[in-house]
């Protein structure tokens, strides 16, 4: 009896120790897996462009050579995953296994592992094509065995397109006028590549307009009567092609970063134009010009009062859609004069207005202050 007793503790006390022996090496094994985004955040990517994101990988153990097999052999191959959060939603971007790499339906022909397939520790992200909606917190995830690691990285997508026309009616600019008039209002005429990445971000507007390579193209998404073009009925960016300079139509601007704040007036008080441009100036600030509101309506500037802006046009910013702020959909809305939406409003008319203050203008206020409440 004692020498069953005696084998019964050895055997308890073996396994105790084999239990400890893999608990420790589980331990150190999971330091050993490290995941690194080497980016500071926010990384700043631009609407139509392409993204490289870095992600770095140690591994807790040696992949298996290719003749491996069994399940430690398929266990031991790590699992490589790219999603992105967004509005409180993860989506999956792609997944990595060994030399199979399956991309989501809805990145197809824009995500890449770029080094992966010669480097398989380099899990660097390619994706092109970018859209105002990969804005967003993007995960690097990897598993191997029991063990999991990960990194992220902040990424905010820059630049918007919008529709222009001059004051007096539609279809007004020959595409000379038309990068001129894009230049006035503190923007570029945009391209082919940022309006299509607009249209993928949401982006509609029925009226023809410049591009940059001398077309003339529009964005549909929900194709109705007169907006057809070339397409009938399937949702896309209507194209005429490339057509003649002096052919007249409206055109489509970019614009990307402003140096400064816009800021609209003091609500309920109201401003004729040039009333407008003195209570800016009186605030250390200007008439913002409409790229600069676009601008700001892209980083998220929400305010439900139409205002002055510098070209004499009174617009407003709507992020979040409401049925009294100009209806279902967000953008900047325009007031125009006459019921076929043409015509700028006239300068006696009273309305909000919308500043633009530089950053070097908000400096020195700032000292300004600084500089008041010492003495």
């Amino acid at each position: 009896m004692n020498a069953v007793r005696h084998i019964s503790v050895f055997f308890i006390i073996l396994v105790s120790f084999f239990s400890i022996s893999f608990i420790l090496v589980f331990l150190d094994d999971s330091k050993l897996l490290q995941v690194t985004i080497p980016s500071s955040p926010p990384v700043l990517a631009v609407l139509g462009g392409a993204l490289t994101l870095p992600c770095l990988v140690s591994l807790a153990h040696p992949p298996p050579s290719p003749p491996s097999n069994g399940r430690y052999a398929v266990l031991s191959v790590p699992r490589i995953k790219w999603s992105v959060l967004s509005d409180s939603q993860e989506t999956e971007i792609l997944v990595a296994r060994g030399d199979r790499v399956k991309v989501s339906e809805a990145y197809k022909d824009r995500a890449t592992l770029l080094n992966y397939a010669h480097s398989p520790a380099d899990l660097t992200l390619r994706l092109e094509s970018l859209r105002q909606n990969d804005t967003g917190f993007y995960r690097c995830e990897v598993q191997q065995g029991l063990e999991d690691a990960h990194d992220m990285a902040q990424i905010v997508v820059k630049g918007v397109v919008f529709h222009y026309r001059d004051a007096s009616s539609r279809y007004a600019f020959t595409f000379e006028r038309a990068k001129e008039a894009c230049r006035e209002i503190g923007a570029d005429i945009a391209t082919p590549e940022q309006l299509l990445a607009a249209y993928h971000s949401g982006y509609e507007q029925c009226d023809a307009g410049w591009l940059s390579d001398l077309s003339v193209r529009y964005p549909i998404q929900r194709p109705r009567e007169g907006c057809f073009g070339d397409m009938d009925g399937m949702p896309g960016v209507r194209n005429y092609g490339v057509v003649e300079s002096d052919e007249l139509y409206d055109v489509y601007c970019y614009v990307e970063n402003i140096k400064g704040e816009v800021f609209p007036g003091p609500a309920p008080q109201r401003f004729t134009f040039w009333e407008a441009k003195a209570y800016c100036v009186s605030h250390g600030a200007e008439l913002a010009t409409t790229s600069q509101l676009y601008a700001a309506w892209n980083d998220g500037l929400d305010h439900c009062s139409p205002g002055w802006l510098a070209d004499g046009s009174v617009r407003y910013p709507i992020v979040t859609p409401r049925e009294r702020c100009g209806g279902g959909e967000p953008g900047v809305k325009t007031i125009y004069r006459y019921s076929n939406q043409t015509g700028f409003p006239e300068h006696l008319s009273q309305h909000d207005v919308y500043c633009f203050r530089s950053m070097k203008g908000s400096l020195q206020i700032k000292m300004c202050l600084t500089s008041s409440k010492e003495r």
